[in-house]
């Protein structure tokens, strides 16, 4: 897809997780977006953990990619063979753009073998009614897409974060915006 594409980092410093993971309502100054993956292949109806890692937004001149269609090359050149089944989980500090739900619905339409799930910090621009669409169109293409809970971050933080043994500290608030995320989405989604 585009050889430009740097490969996962293993892990994120614990500052930059705190900072654009976050489950903010509004987030000024979080121009990023960050992908933490894991890839599991399905064999005989269980899941077999393969590769993991971290994308985040490429904004250089050569590769201006955000971070979910880093993901998608990166998998598509690396990982992908069609003789295997795939499940992929998907932990964003925002919800995709309009035009990477558009290529990851189009990727997903072409690879049956793949299945996606997306958890995610906060919903991108989530009044605008393109970026809605955008995430009714990953749910019509059988993507499932929740807000990111307690657990979740605290799975994020063990598995994509180098915290040195340090546990997760929650923030103030993380609750209840992730119950007014959740209520959103799900109007978003009827």
């Amino acid at each position: 897809m585009n050889p430009q594409i740097r490969n996962p980092m293993e892990a994120m410093d614990p500052d930059t997780f705190y900072f654009h993971f976050k489950n903010l309502w509004e987030a000024d100054n979080r121009n990023e977006s960050w992908l933490c993956f894991a890839v599991e292949v399905i064999k005989h109806h269980s899941t077999v953990p393969w590769k993991r890692g971290v994308f985040r937004n490429q904004v250089d001149p050569e590769t201006h990619c955000h971070a979910e269609k880093c993901f998608l090359s990166w998998f598509c050149d690396n990982t992908l063979s069609p003789k295997k089944n795939y499940q992929v989980t998907w932990y964003t500090s925002w919800s995709p753009c309009p035009e990477c739900a558009r290529e990851v619905a189009k990727f997903l339409a072409r690879h049956s073998n793949v299945m996606l799930t997306i958890y995610t910090a906060r919903l991108y621009y989530s009044q605008y009614p393109n970026y809605q669409e955008g995430l009714r169109r990953l749910n019509e293409e059988g993507v499932p897409v929740e807000i990111m809970d307690y657990e979740d971050f605290k799975y994020c933080w063990e598995n994509f974060v180098y915290n040195d043994g340090e546990p997760f500290k929650p923030w103030k608030g993380l609750k209840t915006n992730f119950r007014s995320l959740t209520r959103r989405l799900r109007e978003i989604l009827q």
